[in-house]
């Protein structure tokens, strides 16, 4: 059992009793004995937390749908998972939010946790109800896909948030100098006739960001950051008082901008793959704590909007499904962290930036668990994926370790499908 909310690493027998963990077996089970699961070798954990991913609900059902995304969640160990609201039309309204929750739930799949725009239509003029959305159970705000470039806009809804006891998660991007890029800028970019988007495009709007925030009582938090000076800006903040944290990709732990001349466009993401210097950089500022979580920004596509070429491809890769192998093959091993240590930026962290109570494998606590095999290798396929899309790197590709069930009070999953 690997439980980072109790700091719990140990060998133990688990028992779950109508929906709840025990440490015992409960009296109910009377003389026919509990229905067992052989774990041995395995780790028995709670459901990751997702701060960030792309369901396209409301929209483009074409490229997922609620049922294709969540059950991509579930088989990726994800249980609560936070979709980003750049959808057609965006989550702006609590209509909206009321609808995609009860549509979620229906499925009774993983838990759908909206992310409410912070302006009207993500057109960066005016707030949006935040309060509104909020009590319609709309977990934080974003204009993700686009910065909040009005700084008094961003300053108005870091104090609203404040008061709604969620965060604002901002996609830092200064657009002027990003603008027409695909790739980072340096050699690759170049190589392909692509202007790039240098890193000072991220960092600087970090600082923006950082610089607002300071005087405000909300809390910002900067998602999918690429940059190692990026992650140094905000522990430097973070120790001043400032109430900003971060997220970092797996991607970008794990690849590196040579990865486009292998993938192609499967390797197109905003912000950029980045050099192999700064993805050394950016590993060792996660492992020394300066992210508080890792999230997926599975961002699914339909084949077409990836064909045509590295600069004129859609942005993003999915990344569900790859969440918790790919984040334990960046962050541990050698010198890296711990499996408790990594899993904390999987449970623990999201859930408090989102200012959330954890999945735990406490005794009472819902079994909303699972159970991963971290010894087990295979190799990426189409066929035994749930998402719609398939844009992603890593199709094909050989990985360590895999979920086997995952329960959501009751059984909902497991390595031959769903229940």
């Amino acid at each position: 059992m690997l439980d980072p909310a109790s700091g719990l690493d140990a060998v133990r027998d688990v028992f779950v009793d109508s929906g709840r963990i025990a440490c015992r077996a409960p009296a109910s089970l009377g003389a026919a004995g509990p229905a067992e699961i052989d774990g041995s070798g395995m780790w028995l954990l709670p459901g990751l937390v997702d701060i960030h991913a792309h369901l396209r609900v409301p929209g483009d059902g074409r490229a997922e749908t609620m049922l294709t995304g969540l059950r991509a969640a579930v088989a990726g160990g994800v249980t609560r998972v936070a979709t980003m609201p750049n959808t057609d039309p965006p989550i702006d309204s609590p209509s909206i939010v009321s609808a995609l929750r009860g549509e979620a739930a229906r499925c009774g799949l993983a838990t759908l946790m909206p992310v409410g725009c912070v302006t009207a239509g993500r057109a960066g003029r005016e707030l949006a109800g935040l309060a509104d959305m909020r009590a319609a159970g709309a977990v934080a705000f974003s204009d993700d896909g686009l910065p909040v470039s009005d700084g008094d806009l961003l300053a108005r809804a870091l104090d609203e948030a404040a008061g709604l006891g969620c965060p604002v998660i901002e996609h830092p991007e200064v657009l002027d100098l990003s603008r027409g890029g695909r790739l980072n800028r340096g050699p690759v970019s170049e190589a392909s006739g692509d202007p790039g988007i240098p890193e000072e495009a991220e960092i600087e709007d970090v600082s923006r960001c950082i610089g607002i925030a300071s005087s405000r009582a909300g809390r910002l938090h900067l998602t999918h950051l690429s940059c190692p000076r990026s992650l140094e800006l905000v522990s430097e903040a973070a120790r001043r008082g400032v109430r900003v944290t971060c997220d970092v990709t797996p991607h970008h732990l794990v690849l590196d901008e040579s990865a486009v001349a292998a993938f192609g466009s499967n390797a197109v993401m905003n912000p950029p793959l980045r050099s192999a210097e700064s993805r050394k950089a950016l590993v060792e500022l996660v492992k020394s704590g300066a992210a508080a979580a890792v999230a997926s920004d599975h961002a699914p596509h339909e084949a077409a909007a990836k064909q045509g070429g590295l600069l004129s491809a859609a942005f993003g890769i999915t990344g569900l499904e790859t969440l918790l192998p790919l984040t334990l093959e960046a962050l541990c091993g050698d010198g890296g962290l711990s499996p408790l240590e990594a899993l904390g930026l999987l449970v623990t962290g999201p859930s408090e930036v989102l200012g959330m109570e954890p999945p735990s494998l406490g005794e009472g606590a819902p079994a909303e668990m699972v159970l991963f095999d971290p010894g087990m290798i295979y190799t990426l396929r189409s066929a035994r994926r749930f998402s719609k899309s398939s844009n992603t790197p890593f199709l094909d590709r050989e990985l360590r370790g895999r979920v086997r069930k995952v329960w959501m009070r009751d059984l909902v999953y497991s390595e031959d499908g769903f229940a």
